[in-house]
C-alpha cells in the first residue's frame, strides 16, 4: 500500500486497511465515524459474527447503532475477500436500507470501492472537514451537484474512490463518459474545472460559480470559494460541462 497517495488524514483509513489484513480467511466489518466534536473522524472496527459463511458478516455492535443514531456514521466498512471490491447487490441492500455509504477493500487486489446509495443525503458544503474519500475534492463536486444543480451522479458513477494506480487517468476517462469539454472562456456556472497535480500528484476539481469563482475543497482545509482569474488558466488542466446541463 505505498502507493496510496490521498492527502489529508489517512490514519483511520489505514487503520481499517491493516485491520482488513488481520484476517483473510473471513470478511471483516467495521465503520467510519466523526469524533464527538466533528472536528476529525475515526475508524471502529466491529466484530464478524457470521462464523457459518466467510464470504458474509453479520454484527451487533452498540458502538455502531449509538454513532448511527446520532449521525456520525460516514461510511460502513468491509472486506471481499475476491479480487472485486465491487458491492454484493446485498451489500447495496444494506447501505441503501441505512442511507449510508460503504467502502468496500479487497484482501487479494487491494483495491477499493466506495458506494454511494440513492437514499444517502449530502452533507452541507459549508465548513465540512477534509476526510480522503469521504469528504475530499471528488465527493464535494459530486455533493454539489445533487444539492444544487438537482444532479445525482452516483446514479451514473459507481466507484467513488480513487483508483489505487492511475488514478487520474481512471477519473478522465470517467468524466469523459458524462461531461463535455468546453474552452476556459466559455465556462458558465457548473462548469467542472480540473487542476493539473500541484502538492500531489493527484487532479484537483472543483466546480465553477456563476462564471466568475470556483468553488472547492483543498485537502486539509474547509471548502473554499476563489476567483477565477486568468491567472488561474495557467492551472488548469480541462473544463467540462455536464452533458445534460
Amino acid at each position: 500500500m505505498e502507493d496510496f497517495q490521498e492527502p489529508g488524514n489517512t490514519k483511520p483509513i489505514f487503520k481499517a486497511f491493516k485491520y482488513a489484513l488481520t484476517n483473510k480467511n473471513a470478511e471483516q466489518f467495521g465503520f467510519f465515524a466523526f469524533n464527538d466534536t466533528y472536528s476529525d473522524y475515526k475508524f471502529i472496527p466491529c466484530e464478524n459474527l457470521n462464523s457459518f459463511n466467510p464470504h458474509f458478516f453479520s454484527s451487533d455492535n452498540h458502538d455502531f447503532y449509538r454513532h448511527y443514531l446520532d449521525q456520525k456514521v460516514i461510511s460502513l466498512f468491509h472486506t471481499h475477500l475476491i479480487d472485486s471490491p465491487a458491492p454484493s447487490e446485498l451489500d447495496k441492500e444494506i447501505s441503501n436500507s441505512i442511507g449510508i455509504p460503504s467502502f468496500i477493500f479487497s484482501v487479494n487486489s487491494k483495491n477499493s470501492f466506495l458506494f454511494y446509495p440513492k437514499s444517502y443525503k449530502s452533507r452541507r458544503l459549508e465548513k465540512r472537514i477534509f476526510i480522503p474519500y469521504f469528504q475530499d475534492c471528488i465527493t464535494f463536486v459530486k455533493d454539489f451537484y445533487n444539492l444544487n444543480l438537482k444532479i445525482d451522479l452516483s446514479d451514473k458513477i459507481g466507484n467513488w474512490s480513487r483508483r489505487l494506480n492511475h488514478s487520474n487517468d481512471t477519473m478522465i476517462e470517467c468524466i469523459d463518459k458524462l461531461f463535455l469539454p468546453v474552452d476556459f472562456h466559455n465556462i458558465q456556472h457548473g462548469d467542472l474545472i480540473v487542476f493539473k497535480p500541484f502538492s500531489f500528484p493527484l487532479f484537483h476539481i472543483a466546480v465553477c460559480l456563476d462564471g466568475i469563482y470556483y468553488w472547492h475543497h483543498p485537502a486539509e482545509l474547509y471548502p473554499s470559494r476563489e476567483l477565477l482569474s486568468q491567472l488561474e488558466e495557467n492551472k488548469v488542466y480541462k473544463i467540462y460541462r455536464y452533458k445534460d446541463l
